[in-house]
């Protein structure tokens, strides 16, 4: 084994513990906020009647980790797609990974705001911490793209298929949205604004990006992410 290839396999194993750290983040947020999910002890002898409300008094923290699930996930699979183009890395992607990981791991804490009961929607600080860990999630790894794409001829391989994998072109708005959106929830904590209209601004911003990705990127993009991972696969199959 010479010096360049064992640098190269030593250069992919700590590629490799770079993801993995990352996956594991991930993991323990769920896992942290599933845990929350749990029916009072005191129930052990309760009538039906007992169990009912207590199972209606649990109901918005479901529904909160429900949300709270498919978006870490959304995000998950997200950072499947940026790091499967991996071929080196650097101490800024590090620290950019580090950064977005941190703005993950606020996810429990977000929920834990959103969790306290039927009348979550009038928990003011409560949904717009929720609502700005989000964006500020979406600003992270927003930045982790712009790096990759702005050094994807040293830090990546199968460079042409970035832009259409990652939708740089929709992603990008991002640095505008973002600060447009923090800007709105300082103007409703001013005046005092209902903070459900924050559902509308969300609802609206997955309107738009939807659009711009279809009007940039037509048809379906899973299928070059896909082709993707398998040349990753039949790259890393060793040699018969």
């Amino acid at each position: 084994m010479d010096i360049n290839e064992e640098q190269e396999i030593k250069k992919e194993f700590q590629l490799e513990r770079v993801i993995l750290f990352s996956d594991a983040v991930f993991a323990i947020i769920i896992t942290i906020m599933v845990i929350d999910l749990k029916l009072p002890e005191n129930l052990r002898h309760a009538t039906a009647g007992q169990v009912r409300d207590a199972f209606m008094e649990l109901l918005p923290k479901f529904l909160a980790y429900m949300v709270s699930f498919f978006l870490v996930g959304n995000f998950w699979v997200r950072h499947l797609r940026i790091f499967s183009f991996l071929k080196d890395y650097d101490t800024k992607l590090i620290v950019l990974n580090l950064a977005f990981l941190f703005f993950i791991s606020l996810f429990p804490f977000a929920v834990s705001f959103i969790s306290g009961g039927p009348h979550l929607m009038e928990y003011t600080w409560g949904i717009f911490t929720y609502v700005g860990i989000i964006f500020l999630i979406i600003t992270a790894q927003t930045g982790l793209v712009h790096y990759l794409i702005a050094n994807r001829e040293r830090l990546c391989f199968s460079t042409e298929k970035m832009d259409a994998v990652l939708k740089w072109k929709v992603q990008r708005l991002n640095y505008i949205v973002v600060p447009v959106v923090f800007l709105l929830m300082f103007i409703m904590i001013i005046f005092e604004i209902t903070p459900k209209t924050l559902i509308y601004v969300m609802a609206f911003y997955g309107f738009l990006i939807g659009r711009l990705g279809k009007k940039y990127y037509p048809g379906n993009q899973r299928t070059p992410f896909l082709k993707l991972v398998y040349s990753r696969v039949k790259l890393k199959r060793p040699k018969a």
